[in-house]
């Protein structure tokens, strides 16, 4: 009997899915699909990150017609991964991930993140070809291609992470000999998060409403003033709900910014709907879908907004407002009389700082257009 291993659908343990539909064999199989390029990608770095690294998927399956791609990362963001059309299978490197890494050949590898624990996994892959960074025996990161050059020199010199006026997404197409257009991060929600976002509609009846404003208040802990400040959310929410009384405004967050957002809605209550802290990712992900225009910082809520193809207003402070890529869909809004725009610090001892100077009738004049459409 032929068994042709050398299939996408082919699973090993169990049939595979048209065997059990009619029973087929391989030898008469039209549905037979070779597979191309085997490509290991590394990514373990925070969940907004591994978002927006998703938007070179696209483009390697052009590339790489019929490959198969295997993605390692860390075990919270295997969920934000599931269910994605261009990821053939992830790995968590908290489970068993070495014992595929290393008894498998991959066509490539690429690791976008020089950090030591990523760099070392592609290191220690069989791949034929290594794309981005890896690291040496003393543990050192280095480049595993020219095309990573640039962004490894951005990584350890602040002059010139300030000084770069390329996307992220352009960034990672270069180190990997991508030429086509860029492609928005992806994501596939689930039936399960749809229903779920549906019932929060209708329970909070927002097809009342002509327009929904979706606020995110998050944006991690890593730099504390990549979040705006507490009472300017408030004074925006009043501004937008004072010009466009019809329209609703749901309050974002995650669980870090559970007590601001409750000083928020205990503040002005009756101006918004509270959308909570505590969603999974991919509930949150299918709330933030309900949105018309989605006001965020640098942050997973900002990726997820992009993916979902909605209008997107970020505000941006420590980071570089100049990597982010809304794809014609909104607004990246930061204080242009800085010099100090994308300093990278977690803190800050200026009194006039990126996020202070960044006055709520300012971003209301940004946003107004978006708010009309």
């Amino acid at each position: 009997m032929l068994i042709k291993t050398d299939c996408k659908h082919y699973l090993a343990y169990k049939p595979c899915v048209f065997h059990k539909e009619d029973k087929r064999l391989c030898k008469a199989c039209n549905d037979y699909e070779k597979i191309g390029k085997r490509i290991l990608i590394v990514k373990l770095d925070a969940l907004g990150d591994v978002l927006r690294t998703t938007s070179i998927l696209p483009a390697l399956k052009n590339k790489y017609p019929n490959c198969e791609i295997t993605w390692v990362t860390k075990k919270n963001a295997f969920t934000l991964l599931s269910g994605n059309q261009f990821i053939d299978r992830v790995l968590a490197v908290e489970g068993n991930f070495l014992q595929f890494v290393l008894s498998e050949e991959f066509d490539i590898g690429i690791c976008l993140d020089a950090d030591p624990q990523s760099a070392s996994v592609l290191s220690v892959a069989n791949a034929k070809e290594k794309i981005g960074f890896v690291a040496e025996k003393n543990g050192k990161v280095v480049t595993a291609n020219k095309e990573a050059e640039v962004w490894w020199k951005m990584g350890v010199n602040d002059e010139l992470k300030m000084k770069n006026r390329i996307t992220y997404q352009k960034h990672i197409y270069n180190i990997c000999n991508i030429e086509q257009e860029v492609e928005k991060p992806q994501i596939k929600l689930d039936p399960k998060s749809i229903e779920f976002a549906e019932k929060f509609k209708s329970e909070n009846k927002l097809e009342n409403y002509s327009k929904i404003i979706g606020i995110n208040t998050g944006g991690g802990t890593r730099w504390l003033f990549k979040k705006w400040i507490f009472e300017y959310y408030i004074e925006l929410i009043r501004i937008i709900k004072k010009q466009y009384p019809n329209y609703g405004i749901l309050l974002f967050g995650g669980p870090d910014e559970i007590e601001m957002n409750n000083l928020i809605k205990a503040e002005i209550p009756d101006l918004l709907i509270d959308a909570g802290c505590e969603n999974s990712i991919k509930e949150f992900a299918a709330l933030i879908g309900l949105s018309d225009l989605f006001f965020t910082s640098d942050s997973l809520g900002m990726h997820m907004s992009v993916a979902l193809d909605i209008n997107t207003i970020v505000l941006v402070g420590p980071t570089s407002p100049w990597e982010l890529e809304v794809f014609g869909k909104g607004e990246i809004i930061y204080n242009e009389n800085l010099e100090c725009i994308a300093c990278y610090k977690s803190t800050c001892d200026f009194t006039e700082n990126c996020m202070n100077t960044l006055k709520p009738d300012f971003v209301y004049s940004k946003i107004k257009r978006y708010l009309k459409v």
